[in-house]
This record gives C-alpha cells, sequence and structure tokens, in this order.
C-alpha cells in the first residue's frame, strides 16, 4: 500500500520560501498573469515627461516638503492617471504623512496599472503589507508580503518567511531537532 501526499500550491510555495531562502519564490497563476500581461503603453515623450515630475517631487520628499511632492505626484496621476509608478510614489509620501487611507487607495491604484511591472509591484504590494501588518490585518499582510516577495522584493520575502505559521512551525521544529543533537552530543562526550 503505498501513500500519497498532496501539497497544496499555496503550502508548496511557503515550503520553497523556507528551505531556500536565498531562491526566487514560485509565482502563482496570479502573479504569473500580471508579469505576463504587457505594461500600459506610454508615449515615450509623455513618460520622460512624467519621469521628470516623479524626480522632482522625490527632491521635494528629500527636502521634507512631503505637501509639495504629494502635489507634483498628484500633477504626474493628473497628467497619465494610468501611470502606476505616480501612485506608488504619493502612496509613499501618504505614509509618510501617516496618511494610510490614501496611501491604500494610491497603492491599489499602482497595483491595477502595475501589470507588465515588477519593480512597481514589488514595492506596491510589499508597502501595502506593511500598512496591513501596522493596522493588525495579519492575513491581509502576509498575503501581500508574498506577493511582494514573488516579484522580487528582499524585504517582503524575509517578512513572509519569518511572518508565516508553518514557517514558524518548521523553524520550531528544527530548532527542537538541533537541541537534540546538540544535547546528546553532550551526553555521549560527557558519558566517555
Amino acid at each position: 500500500m503505498t501513500s500519497q501526499s498532496t501539497v497544496s500550491a499555496k503550502d508548496a510555495r511557503i515550503l520553497d520560501m523556507v528551505f531556500n531562502p536565498e531562491g526566487t519564490m514560485l509565482p502563482d497563476k496570479e502573479t504569473e498573469a500580471m508579469l505576463n500581461n504587457a505594461p500600459i503603453a506610454i508615449e515615450p515623450e509623455l513618460l520622460k515627461r512624467l519621469k521628470d515630475m516623479e524626480a522632482e517631487a522625490v527632491l521635494l520628499a528629500e527636502k521634507d516638503d512631503i505637501n509639495g511632492a504629494i502635489a507634483k505626484f498628484t500633477e504626474v496621476i493628473e497628467l497619465c492617471p494610468t501611470y502606476a509608478s505616480g501612485y506608488n510614489n504619493r502612496a509613499q509620501a501618504y505614509r509618510i504623512q501617516e496618511n494610510t487611507t490614501a496611501a491604500l487607495q494610491d497603492l491599489n491604484k499602482a497595483i491595477e496599472h502595475g501589470n507588465g511591472q515588477p519593480a512597481i509591484l514589488k514595492q506596491a504590494y510589499t508597502q501595502r503589507g506593511i500598512i496591513k501588518k501596522l493596522s493588525g490585518d495579519k492575513d491581509g499582510a502576509q498575503v501581500d508580503f508574498e506577493r511582494g516577495a514573488r516579484f522580487g522584493n528582499p524585504v517582503a520575502k524575509a517578512v513572509a518567511v519569518q511572518d508565516n505559521p508553518i514557517s514558524q512551525l518548521c523553524g520550531a521544529m528544527v530548532m527542537e531537532m538541533l537541541n537534540k543533537e546538540i544535547n546528546g552530543s553532550k551526553e555521549n562526550n560527557e558519558s566517555k
């Protein structure tokens, strides 16, 4: 009689995170779909203008003019409402101001418009995971950290592994086995 074990796709991803912490995470269907979709096309001249305006907004934020940065990011978004980076960056400014409601709205928009843009998606999911974790939504945070990790954010991956209950259980089991091994070795050496 043979025994078969079935491991869900979610469990396989968790085990991959635990036993392969330096590697890339296994993608899920939603992540693959978001990566395989083409980014929203923006005319090159407009894209250059948007990036220049974003750089101006970042300079304002670096000078502690967060309101000015938000205003500039808002101009970017008004100029191109499908530009995911503008939402992601404005969300960071809102987070600095501790305006989590506005930050979450912008992160949702960044994710909505971020198809095919892993650099945007990994930041947006990670930021949203941080906000959810701080507001007590552990399950929602875990999902976002796992998604941020799948898009390549190392911070999200570390938090996803650290906070995952299965990962914690595996870690506890490994520590218990190591303690038994160490204590068993000490007892064997002492009896000689």
